[in-house]
């Protein structure tokens, strides 16, 4: 990617680009597919009956990043040439975890209702939740990058609170879950191609400015910790494909600039 001079991202789509760049995707696809196979229900409270946690999504998703991140794979991103910036939400000093994290997705999801053409959130930071970035090449271990990614995707009740180099964290979506302006604020950064996971109106997507914004046309199928149905993340991704050939005029015109 000789273009490329950063890449900012959080929750999911931290998951997903620190995966591609350990050059693992296909072979930590087929794991989280085999993992999760035991699992028919995302909340089974049967499972305490087998000593089991009721929700087991925490457990095979850092399963999974380990996963991406073995022979050679945290190598491979640790070398990469530009910054790989994860961005998070650190937790209010006065509040508890708990606390924070009902706070802060209430928000998220009273802002997205309310502002029906919002990209960028901006409820949580007035509330006092702040941005915590790392460079993902700063991660020296497996697990510690793992953590700074599960950090990234905090959503309690599925994941815990994250603990990232002794910090509580939430998912980096409450203070922006596109993050443009983290990516433009590194040097050499002259435009931003910006990658959405759900419809947006016409008149916030396209070209804006020095940003590419790209949305899906349709939801995805995928639905958020639905670990019951992996033949949706398939279908998720061939969407995806199908869709990258119809904005492929406006990346070229981006990268002619």
């Amino acid at each position: 990617m000789p273009r490329t001079a950063a890449v900012a991202a959080c929750s999911a789509g931290a998951c997903v680009v620190t995966m591609f760049l350990a050059e693992r995707e296909r072979i930590t696809r087929d794991f989280w597919r085999a993992r999760r196979q035991h699992v028919t229900k995302n909340i089974d409270f049967t499972r305490i009956l087998r000593r089991q946690a009721v929700i087991p999504h925490g457990k095979i998703y850092r399963d999974t990043l380990l996963c991406a991140y073995a022979d050679g794979g945290l190598e491979r991103v640790r070398a990469q040439p530009f910054p790989i910036l994860v961005v998070t939400a650190a937790v209010p000093r006065v509040l508890t975890g708990a606390a924070a994290a009902m706070l802060g997705y209430s928000a998220y999801n009273l802002e997205k209702r309310v502002r029906r053409k919002m990209v960028h959130p901006t409820l949580a930071k007035r509330l006092g939740f702040r941005p915590h970035v790392v460079d993902a090449r700063s991660c020296e271990t497996p697990d510690e990058l793992a953590d700074l990614v599960i950090a990234s995707s905090s959503t309690p009740p599925f994941t815990p609170i994250g603990n990232f180099r002794g910090k509580r964290l939430l998912d980096g979506g409450l203070i922006d879950n596109v993050p443009a302006s983290v990516a433009e604020a590194v040097r050499g950064v002259e435009y931003n191609l910006v990658l959405m996971t759900r419809p947006y109106p016409p008149e916030v997507v396209g070209t804006q400015g020095k940003r590419l914004y790209i949305a899906p046309s349709v939801p995805p199928p995928v639905d958020p910790w639905d670990y019951t149905n992996a033949d949706l993340v398939d279908r998720t991704i061939e969407l995806g494909e199908r869709e990258a050939e119809g904005h492929t005029p406006a990346l070229v015109s981006l990268l002619a600039r």
